[in-house]
């Protein structure tokens, strides 16, 4: 039965807890079990002077909006958090249904994720539309591409490809999106958005699986890989405290155990699992964690969308090389 990985056994995404072909797959479904259909408002940003009876807020003071608040809030209307604070010009909708409605009439029942950042401040859903790939040995990507949008400005409207490699889960991000929207719906792109959308996904993945295959067929030693952690993540005793050494070498243990236990699961060591070795500890290891020593797997993703994944980024550059 095709199976989509629990919360709990996933590092990183908010999945379904159910197989695919008992849990409706439309965006709405997905999204609202996550918690993302809430209502926003947009109440003025101003001030209180002279007792608690008089609220003013500055005004736009000339052109076609003249008069409306120069600045607003986006509040949650069922928990009044503040999710943002924007100019007039900010454009209004009512909630994240609009990314519910825009994923599901370009590809319908493909949605498989979504997560809520903070007190939903971002969002971020994931669809499949391309079957998996398996590169042999049983090792399987699932290429999928990921919406993103949010209320507090930091992240546009946008599509990005990612690949979830089965074996660990790890997510591989492109760092361009594949489109990116003002924060608002507009059919009249949506058929051009559609196009653009699966031509990148599927170029995407291609160029992934060809890397992937070449990467395989190079052996990739012990030694070779203690030698690559060294260039990702040096260190200087005499320079350096001993809080940051051991910090290094924490996380060069991290992608250690992580190596071993791609070999355990496919055999020899090749290029291709000393890759998705560090790849792996970064996500799930290194960019979760937490300054109390926990791990919070949202912070992960958003890391992983924000292209602040530096150690896989540096390893690829070595293992391509």
């Amino acid at each position: 039965m095709d199976e989509i990985e629990t919360f709990e056994s996933f590092t990183g995404h908010h999945f379904l807890t159910k197989d695919k072909v008992e849990h409706p797959m439309d965006a709405r479904v997905v999204m609202g079990e996550a918690g993302a259909l809430f209502d926003v408002a947009y109440p003025p940003s101003g001030f209180y002077h002279g007792g608690i009876a008089s609220f003013s807020y500055p005004r736009v003071k000339d052109g076609v909006n003249r008069d409306k608040p120069l600045h607003k809030y986006v509040v949650r209307t069922d928990t009044m958090d503040v999710l943002g604070l924007h100019s007039y010009k900010y454009a209004e909708t009512e909630g994240y249904g609009f990314i519910a409605d825009m994923a599901e009439e370009l590809f319908p029942e493909k949605t498989t994720s979504c997560t809520v950042f903070g007190a939903g401040e971002k969002i971020a859903v994931t669809q499949e539309l391309i079957a998996p790939i398996d590169l042999g040995g049983e090792d399987i990507i699932q290429p999928q591409i990921c919406w993103i949008t949010s209320y507090n400005g930091v992240w546009a409207t946008a599509v990005y490809d990612l690949t979830s490699r089965l074996f660990c889960q790890n997510q591989l991000i492109g760092q361009q999106p594949l489109v990116k929207v003002k924060h608002t719906k507009n059919h009249d792109i949506l058929l051009e958005m559609r196009v653009r959308i699966l031509e990148g996904s599927i170029a995407r993945a291609e160029t992934l699986v060809n890397m992937a295959r070449v990467l395989k067929d190079q052996a990739f030693t012990d030694e070779q890989f203690n030698t690559l952690i060294g260039e990702l993540l040096p260190y200087d005793a005499n320079k350096m405290t001993e809080r940051q050494v051991n910090n290094v070498l924490t996380r060069q243990q991290y992608c250690r155990g992580a190596w071993y236990k791609e070999k355990e699961e496919f055999g020899a060591g090749n290029r291709w699992l000393a890759f998705n070795a560090v790849q792996g500890a970064e996500q799930h290891r290194i960019n979760g964690r937490t300054r109390g020593g926990g791990y919070r797997e949202d912070k992960a993703l958003e890391k992983a969308i924000d292209n602040k994944t530096p150690l896989a980024d540096r390893a690829m550059d070595l293992l391509a090389a």
